[in-house]
């Protein structure tokens, strides 16, 4: 299986998520690479088994209104919102702050899903709501779950690896992981 992990950040909170996705993936024998937005080629989006896709916290009042990426993201949408990902297995993971933008919690996860979802992708590794307490978030499904893993590490760093480790053992249960899967090219 291989897995390309595509993030930005602006603090470094999201890269040192990615980090620790990875090294829980890569115990299960995995490839995987990890790279910044600004690093990308366009095959890093679609040259693999499984694309993860992480962002900082998108929101008003830190950005100006709801739809604005931040800055690590915002040159690169352009990129992004024309990806082709048919037939592609994506899975997402976003920072948030349930307290201070509690109203705002991982809108992130529904910006990226909105774009998955319109060019033909999969979404894989949705999280159920109910442990998180936030007022408001856009990164909630029609069903009621997050499009993929929210992270809260200004409140709850102490429920972080527990998250990940939860949300890699249900990807690889969505997609039915096998060790002996044939890897793309490295």
């Amino acid at each position: 299986m291989k897995v390309n992990l595509i993030y930005g950040t602006e603090t470094g909170f999201t890269k040192r998520v990615g980090e620790q996705i990875l090294r829980g993936l890569s115990i299960h024998n995995y490839w995987c690479s990890m790279k910044k937005i600004d690093q990308l080629e366009p095959k890093d989006w679609t040259d693999c088994d499984l694309t993860i896709i992480g962002a900082p916290t998108w929101c008003e009042p830190r950005l100006d209104e709801y739809g604005q990426y931040s800055d690590d993201w915002n040159d690169y949408y352009h990129t992004f919102k024309d990806i082709d990902f048919t037939g592609q297995r994506v899975a997402l993971y976003g920072l948030g702050d349930q307290i201070g933008y509690g109203h705002n919690f991982v809108d992130a996860l529904g910006m990226m899903a909105d774009v998955v979802l319109a060019n033909g992708g999969t979404l894989y590794g949705r999280v159920s709501t109910d442990d998180y307490e936030y007022p408001e978030s856009k990164g909630i499904d029609e069903n009621g779950m997050f499009y993929g893993l929210p992270i809260d590490e200004d409140n709850e760093s102490d429920l972080t690896k527990g998250r990940i480790d939860n949300w890699i053992a249900k990807l690889k249960e969505e997609i039915n992981w096998n060790p002996d899967d044939t890897i793309k090219d490295a």
